[in-house]
């Protein structure tokens, strides 16, 4: 009776109203991410802060820089045209986008109206002209890289956005940051934070932001590696959905498989509200088979079927790394 696909958060609709839910994954790969010249939510009904504090309208930058979150910054109030020729980050796909305004009528969750669940058609392709959060698109979001330091360092993850040494931000400063999106983006709204990094778990005050965040009630979507303690995994589930992503170059199995057990676990047992669980395998041609066999192991864990979902992310470049085979 739910009315979304878990492990599918967006969702498409064609003029006629019918709608189809996808993974990120699905709609990048079968290049359904073509929005060029839509109208998309991005500044009004979202934001995206780099990894130095500069704000923007979203992760592809259209529409200029807003100003910077230690610094101040302006949010704009009318909606964006896209100019780029794919949508290919993830967090940006969430955002709400029509091919005319006049297809925001079949926003259904950004209107606030509830799934007409006859309209779903699994096999609506690529004739939509509207996108939007399979959860309450009346949700704003944040998409907040908090910083760069990172305790892994893998091929594929381009030198400027990862390092093991930037000083972490202090918990006083993400507050008073938080406190200042509070005031001239959220106000009395709902909002969705996504928070990545680097590693945002390496950061000592991430926890404790987290719990401030989820004391208003905002919806949280955290990134990370997986490379904490099966307990810190258990409690951050309470506060939004997690993603953990395996790279396979430093990963440690065991401990991954422990952390995702643990949780998987605690969702399935815990009386009170958890998050979504969801794996993704970063795999490359030389992984591959590891890959595989790690998505088996994990599929065989208690819970793991009914609680949580997973997805291959391949690995087109940036395979740099001295360890890795020529010609894979």
């Amino acid at each position: 009776n739910m009315d979304f696909t878990p492990g599918k958060p967006i969702r498409t609709y064609n003029e006629q109203g019918k709608w189809r839910d996808w993974s990120t994954d699905e709609l990048v790969g079968q290049r359904l991410n073509v929005t060029k010249n839509w109208q998309c939510g991005a500044g009004v009904d979202s934001l995206y802060i780099d990894m130095d504090g500069n704000v923007w309208t979203a992760s592809c930058r259209v529409g200029g820089k807003l100003g910077n979150i230690w610094a101040g910054f302006k949010a704009p109030d009318s909606w964006i045209t896209c100019t780029k020729s794919l949508c290919t980050c993830g967090a940006d796909l969430f955002i709400p986008k029509v091919r005319s305004m006049k297809d925001t009528q079949q926003l259904r969750k950004y209107n606030n109206l509830p799934t007409i669940k006859k309209n779903e058609d699994k096999k609506l392709i690529d004739d939509f002209v509207a996108m939007e959060r399979t959860f309450d698109t009346s949700y704003k979001q944040v998409h907040w890289e908090i910083g760069r330091r990172c305790n892994y360092s893998c091929s594929y993850c381009w030198p400027a956005i990862h390092n093991n040494y930037e000083r972490h931000k202090s918990l006083d400063e993400l507050i008073d940051a938080t406190t200042r999106i509070q005031k001239k983006f959220i106000g009395e709204s709902k909002c969705n934070f996504i928070i990545t990094g680097g590693e945002p778990t390496a950061n000592s005050a991430f926890l404790k932001w987290c719990q401030h965040l989820n004391s208003f009630k905002y919806h949280l979507s955290m990134h990370s590696n997986g490379s904490r303690k099966p307990e810190y995994y258990q409690e951050i589930i309470h506060y939004g959905d997690l993603n953990l992503s395996v790279h396979f170059e430093f990963y440690n199995r065991e401990r991954f498989v422990k952390v995702v057990e643990a949780v998987a676990k605690e969702k399935a047992t815990s009386n009170k509200k958890t998050g979504h669980l969801e794996i993704k395998y970063m795999m490359a041609p030389h992984n591959h088979n590891e890959a595989l066999s790690l998505h088996d192991e994990l599929q065989a864990l208690p819970y793991f079927k009914d609680w949580c979902t997973s997805a291959f992310v391949p690995i087109r470049g940036g395979l740099n790394n001295k360890n890795i085979p020529k010609g894979s």
